[in-house]
């Protein structure tokens, strides 16, 4: 009589989905036990409980007719509730292969998933969704565990020298028939574009002259490891089987659970090629292969210690943790000065996080508003009020600095693929942050002010391209460029000069030295004199606060320099300031700023910036339009004065 353990007692996971597949694995177990006692109200899957070296294992099949993703990630959901000490699964069966000059993937052979590229080692190749360039895939799924990656790793070295146990665990299966090589026939590959002849089940009518030769190997099964494409329909049909591989940078099989299982079930999958997902496939190979399969499991769980399953969070723990943990990438401190800017915050607030209304805002303004200030604000702000979110922040200032950022925030998410460096870590990240497994997050993409590095050109990429979507994400982006805000549409709050009080504030705050202030009428005058040399401008007074501590200079002394000569005054405002929340070995001063938007100005409407450069040597107020240069279009000029309006440069 078989000997029955307490549910607890098992660590490993076996998930099949045809009756041919469970029966190879049933066959692989060194000791078969009886199933102890479960609530079968709450799960209806039936399990096979064993021993497979020093691990025990429960083995359950999908139901009879119900393939696919969900049906698979509904039986490895139960499994790892009613098995609550599961650490991991093994998703074991047939697939159709994918041979290439890559890879001469061959009937028989088995694929394991491995983590290449973007690919986690299974993507889910018809997720996503319909665009105007075509179907487009979105979401990763997850890696395997790495007590199963250590194991590949070994299991490999293994057969490398030649001491590979596959073909013995094969042998347990030689007292049946079906199982056998033999009872499998011809391998045959054929051409892609040559269908099927004939409505038999065999290829005897198809023509030897459209088969692709191919040289004899040394060995019976040789092991493939890369992607494994999953999906919810079979594909027997060799043109879309080639197209769907190369879209997806190469794959080695295709079958229909394991993309159920990874974002739900710790697990390898495994596969053994039944067909090569053509017009020729059939049922014929679909025993062996199941076969193939099961060996490798086994010998996968030869390699692994039982004390290094024990000693791993449990299958459900390791899925929680994953969604749960919130992620950070800041890459500044707290701004602890941070003055007003009440109503943009509620804004964000109200609009992005309880009306729910909208998952993305701009923040738009002349540079030196402080809109960087705000998102800083608001991202800690969220880190507050929402510790359950992950947040994360990129400048848009270059396609180098947010990948620089993607690379950091690849680092904290420690997401595989990216520590070779081989592979896009933007696209990684984009990937990732995609899809379904993650918990919550907000983005800041900062300084987003260059149209062509934002949205990109007709030669290269821009950084719209490489921004995750999901319907669990929030992005809140800065920018000095109307046209940027524009992709928020009409969800963009405009930030103007503080209010005086405000400005007040900020510099009471920002002064080393509170006697600089003074507390008679007569100081409070010249401080709503300074402010209103520097326009209420957040970075204009942190800039001129920084000047104040460092060279202990009255008030009255500073204002002289700002009212003296214009060389003087470009002279005070270019002088750059060291500050824990803004950028290091980057412009801070506010006149470094604003070249930078007369930059962008010259580069998108040449006519704006010479009446920008006009204006400036006439007047800086109440400039009426018949002074400004003619033009040949009433509907230029109206363009380049909206420009300047939109840079802040100008109010209309």
């Amino acid at each position: 009589m078989n000997k029955t353990l307490s549910l607890d007692s098992y660590t490993v996971g076996w998930v099949c989905a045809l009756p041919v597949e469970l029966a190879a694995a049933q066959e692989m177990l060194d000791e078969e036990h009886s199933t102890p006692p479960y609530n079968n109200a709450h799960d209806t899957n039936i399990y096979t409980c064993g021993r497979v070296g020093e691990h025990n294992v429960v083995i359950s099949c999908l139901p009879e007719g119900q393939l696919g993703t969900h049906s698979a990630a509904t039986v490895a959901t139960h499994m790892k509730s009613t098995f609550s000490s599961t650490r991991f699964g093994l998703m074991v069966g047939i697939g159709g292969g994918v041979p290439s000059d890559e890879a001469d993937v061959r009937l028989g052979d088995v694929v394991v998933s491995k983590p290449y590229q973007t690919h986690g080692g299974v993507v889910q190749y018809d997720f996503g969704k319909a665009t105007i360039n075509g179907f487009e895939r979105t979401g990763a799924l997850n890696t395997p565990p790495m007590v199963l990656l250590n194991a590949v790793s070994n299991l490999r070295a293994k057969h490398l020298r030649g001491r590979g146990k596959l073909l013995e665990y094969l042998s347990k299966l030689d007292s049946l028939p079906d199982f056998s090589r033999n009872a499998a026939g011809l391998d045959r590959l054929f051409e892609v574009d040559y269908e099927h002849a004939g409505k038999g089940a065999t290829c005897l009518k198809c023509s030897k002259e459209r088969e692709i030769p191919r040289e004899a190997r040394r060995q019976e099964v040789v092991v493939h490891y890369g992607t494994i494409a999953s999906g919810n329909q079979v594909i027997k049909d060799a043109a879309l089987r080639e197209q769907l591989s190369e879209g997806l940078g190469g794959v080695l099989c295709f079958e229909m659970e394991a993309a159920g299982l990874m974002n739900s079930f710790p697990c390898l999958v495994v596969r053994g090629v039944c067909d090569y997902a053509d017009s020729h496939k059939n049922k014929r190979w679909q025993p062996y292969a199941a076969a193939t399969a099961a060996a490798y499991a086994k010998e996968i769980l030869s390699v692994i210690p039982a004390a290094d399953v024990t000693k791993a969070r449990t299958a459900e723990e390791m899925m929680r943790d994953a969604s749960a943990t919130p992620t950070y990438y800041i890459p500044f401190q707290e701004n602890k000065k941070f003055i007003g800017r009440r109503d943009e915050l509620a804004m964000l607030q109200q609009r992005l996080l309880v009306d729910l209304d909208c998952q993305e805002m701009s923040i738009e303004g002349l540079g030196g508003t402080g809109k960087t200030q705000v998102a800083l604000q608001f991202a800690y702000a969220v880190k507050k009020a929402q510790p359950e979110w992950s947040i994360f922040w990129a400048p848009a200032v270059s396609i180098e600095s947010f990948e620089q950022a993607c690379a950091e925030i690849a680092r904290v998410l420690h997401i595989p693929q990216a520590q070779d460096g081989k592979d896009d870590v933007k696209e990684l990240v984009r990937t990732w942050l995609s899809s379904s497994r993650v918990s919550r997050w907000l983005m800041v993409v900062d300084n987003a002010d260059d149209p062509d590095i934002f949205f990109g050109t007709e030669q290269s990429k821009g950084i719209v391209d490489y921004l995750p979507k999901s319907e669990r994400s929030v992005i809140v982006y800065t920018t000095r460029t109307p046209g940027v805000a524009e992709k928020t549409r009409g969800d963009v709050i405009r930030l103007e000069a503080m209010g005086l009080q405000d400005a007040r504030e900020l510099l009471t705050k920002s002064l080393a030295m509170r006697n600089l202030l003074g507390e008679n009428p007569a100081s409070t005058k010249l401080v709503d004199e300074l402010l209103d040399e520097l326009m209420c401008l957040p970075l204009a007074i942190a800039q001129a606060a920084a000047y104040l501590n460092r060279n202990r200079m009255p008030i009255t002394k500073y204002l002289q320099l700002l009212r003296s000569t214009e060389q003087d005054l470009v002279s005070v405002m270019s002088r750059e300031f060291h500050d824990d929340t803004r950028y290091r070995n980057s412009a801070n001063a506010v006149a470094t700023t604003w070249v930078v938007s007369f930059n962008l100005i010259r580069k998108q409407n040449t006519l704006a910036a010479s009446l920008l450069q006009f204006m400036a040597c006439v007047e800086w107020k109440a400039i009426p339009p018949s002074l400004l240069p003619r033009v040949q279009s009433e509907a230029q000029m109206e363009e380049a004065i909206g420009t300047l309006c939109g840079y802040s440069f100008l109010i209309d």
